[in-house]
């Protein structure tokens, strides 16, 4: 019994090797190609001090840069506590109108950072906003699912300073 074997030609190998590579240069240049827009802008739809404890329905609008109000993009944002170790990841869901909302469950009061970054196609704007937060601080049980919380994370160098003095050892 003789065995048959079948081989392509070398050109088809070479020609296959050059279809990988330029379809992978040009994903990275389509993709290195995504320009920050500086002339779009975020508002909140509703500016007001928030409450611990409560699901918030968190709104905001985004606009061009003709104040036209932006349809179908992609809306993310991380909201952050810079004092403590707190950190909620949420995307946005579109509700028409250049209306975006997610739902957030503020855990500890003070000023927390919101950090939101809106894409369109190869489009981007990212900027941030300062929220006020009240009342008292919410057990684990109560809090926002996405509120990524850990004391593994580091400690402020004032803090590891503090822990320093007799009074706390």
């Amino acid at each position: 019994m003789k065995l048959e074997q079948h081989s392509y030609p070398s050109y088809m190998a070479n020609v296959l090797l050059l279809t990988f590579f330029l379809g992978a240069i040009g994903t990275i240049v389509y993709a290195g190609s995504a320009e920050l827009r500086a002339d779009w802008g975020v508002t909140l739809a509703v500016n007001e001090t928030f409450q611990t404890g409560e699901a918030i329905d968190f709104q905001l609008f985004v606009e061009d840069g003709q104040k036209q109000l932006i349809e179908g993009a992609s809306v993310e944002a991380v909201f952050d506590r810079p004092e403590t170790v707190h950190q909620i990841e949420k995307t946005f869901h579109h509700l028409g109108d250049g209306l975006y909302e997610t739902e957030v469950v503020f855990s500890v009061p003070g000023t927390w950072v919101v950090m939101v970054e809106v894409k369109k196609g190869r489009d981007f704007y990212r900027n941030q906003y300062l929220l006020e937060v009240e009342g008292p601080i919410i057990g684990e049980q109560n809090r926002d699912p996405g509120d990524h919380f850990s004391l593994e994370q580091p400690l402020p160098e004032e803090l590891k300073q503090l822990l320093e003095l007799p009074v706390f050892k």
